[in-house]
């Protein structure tokens, strides 16, 4: 119960509960002490017994209430923080995590499963203290008024026991895999309806029902194994109480009719057993509840209790203004052991364009993911200035790069949230109308009903695909950043719009006086840097001009020949 507390608001939530059970307690012996009035008149004997018999349904009503509301705001307030916890731990996490997880399975432990934990705090935890209460308060009560009917009465335990016990193990497994499936299942519905346009382009409708439909029936199933179980202990329950039932009304009316019993305490007992039946089998599914609970909260730990990076912590260190040199000495990274860099060296300098070139697969991304600091070295030395990367805080690093993705980065919400995602400072209208204009989209965000505050829809679906990349660009452009880095970033754009943004980033670089890190196939983007590192076999093989590799590097002629041949189709 480390995800959960015991706190003193639960307590008294329990505590009213436990008094609003003793209320209850009570009311069968009023009843008793009115069915043995000897005279049912008006008498002031029996509007005692009727007033104070109302009283305690009111008092109990009240309590009752109070106790409800105090529980369950506490397990609100505790799901909350445990849910903000949750999500703050997952944005915290490294970003080899992610590669390895679902989006919908952690969807799924952050909702489902705290739910879980939720109603065990607020409903398991109370029915089973306040079920205790009122068994132990009941044998107490029936054993002072006729020990033989309590005797019979007990054999509800035993007997309830049989049936709960066995049938509850299974319910348990079953629990268990029933909340990895809906984790499994919320998975792919929630990847397939991210990716519905490309299952449309690719006529993939029926491939993805089919998988969705195997996740569906593997749920079903299991729920119609607890369904099968549920159908067994209810009517089980219900046969052994009633057959109970009438065992004590035989009993006791026999006991009635011989005199050794009234009739008050026959009709006090039926109350008390009936009071009885729910607590009895709210404790006896107490085992299932707790492994089910347990379950969830072995997953939600596992998330918790994933290293996570550390963003910030360390004093931010003093970087002087000016030109800036970022270098890689020797750095190397293996992903799941597979090698992937390899002792590659490179320098960017501000004020200076470089380009990593390569085949498709040749590690270019991957070498701006190490640079940025997404994936840790494995071996080498990045520094900025002479100061290693390691030195400055994760945040005080990537705060000195702009990265642009190809992949699409537009987040629900308006062309005024998207432009000043995580930006820690004020930023007027003018400038987010100066980024938009660099990138050839202000007239686009001029002709919006509400401008700035228009709407983009779900990952930007409002905007074309080369829309979409030059709001990104236009967002990277007004971070304050020493190196940009664009990653395939105009490779939606046509020819001549991406001419276009690219001088007009030149200017930028030249008014920041930043460095630009392009990783790009067109030649047109990457022939005008002042230096191109030409990748392959997981190192850098050669470094220079583009003059300059044409001419003494063949592997580096024939790759440019290739990427000719495409363009011209």
């Amino acid at each position: 119960m480390k995800l959960l507390k015991i706190t003193p608001r639960l307590l008294w939530g329990i505590l009213l509960s436990m008094i609003a059970s003793l209320l209850n307690l009570y009311l069968p012996l009023l009843v008793r002490h009115f069915i043995n009035l000897k005279q049912f008149a008006w008498s002031g004997l029996s509007k005692k017994v009727l007033l104070l018999g109302g009283l305690i349904l009111i008092g109990n009503l009240l309590v009752s209430s109070l106790s409800d509301y105090l529980i369950s705001s506490e397990g609100d307030r505790q799901v909350r923080q445990l849910r903000l916890r949750l999500q703050k731990q997952v944005l915290r996490l490294p970003q080899k995590y992610f590669d390895q997880q679902i989006s919908g399975n952690l969807t799924s432990r952050i909702i489902n499963d705290v739910n879980v934990l939720r109603s065990f705090l607020t409903e398991t935890i109370p029915a089973v203290v306040t079920g205790s209460l009122t068994i132990l308060g009941t044998m107490l009560i029936t054993f002072s008024l006729d020990w033989k009917l309590t005797l019979l009465m007990l054999l509800v335990f035993p007997i309830d026991g049989l049936v709960t016990v066995p049938l509850g193990k299974i319910s348990e497994v079953i629990a268990d895999q029933t909340q990895s499936s809906l984790a499994a299942l919320t998975g792919v519905t929630s990847e397939s309806i991210k990716q519905i346009k490309t299952v449309k382009l690719n006529k993939a409708e029926e491939d993805v029902f089919a998988k969705n439909a195997r996740e569906i029936n593997k749920l079903y199933r299991l729920s119609l194994k607890g369904d099968r179980i549920a159908a067994m202990i209810g009517p089980l329950q219900s046969m052994l109480s009633f057959c109970l039932i009438m065992a004590v009304v035989l009993y006791g009316t026999l006991r009635v009719k011989s005199g050794s019993l009234s009739t008050g305490t026959l009709g006090a007992f039926m109350m008390y057993f009936f009071q009885i039946i729910g607590p009895i089998n709210n404790v006896a599914l107490f085992y299932s509840d707790r492994k089910q609970m347990l379950g969830a909260t072995r997953k939600i730990s596992e998330i918790i209790n994933e290293t996570a990076e550390e963003t910030a912590g360390k004093e931010q260190l003093a970087v002087a203004p000016g030109s800036s040199l970022l270098r890689l000495d020797q750095v190397s990274f293996a992903y799941q052991d597979l090698p992937v860099l390899e002792k590659v060296d490179l320098e960017a300098r501000s004020g200076e364009k470089i380009a990593l070139v390569g085949a498709t697969g040749a590690g270019k991304t991957t070498l701006a993911n190490v640079i940025t600091r997404l994936y840790p070295v494995a071996a080498g030395r990045i520094s900025l200035n002479g100061q290693a990367s390691t030195d400055f805080s994760l945040e005080q690093w990537q705060g000195f790069f702009s990265v642009v993705l190809q992949e699409n980065t537009i987040i629900s919400g308006s062309i005024r949230d998207n432009l000043t995602l995580g930006l820690n400072r004020k930023v007027t209208d003018q400038e987010l109308w100066d980024a938009l204009a660099l990138v050839r989209l202000e007239e686009y965000a001029k002709k919006l009903p509400k401008g700035l505050d228009s709407l983009l829809g779900e990952s930007g679906k409002q905007l074309s695909g080369g829309q979409r990349q030059r709001m990104q660009i236009a967002r990277a452009c007004l971070r304050d950043f020493k190196f940009l880095l664009l990653d395939e970033a105009t490779s939606n754009l046509d020819a001549d719009t991406e001419k276009i943004i690219m001088t007009a980033l030149d200017r930028l670089k030249r008014t920041k006086n930043c460095g630009q890190i392009t990783i790009a196939h067109r030649l047109a983007t990457i022939a005008n840097s002042d230096r191109i590192y030409f990748i392959k076999n997981k190192t850098v093989v050669a470094s220079g001009s583009h003059e300059e590799l044409l001419e003494k590097v063949p592997d580096y002629r024939r790759y440019v020949h290739e990427q000719q041949l495409k363009e011209k189709r």
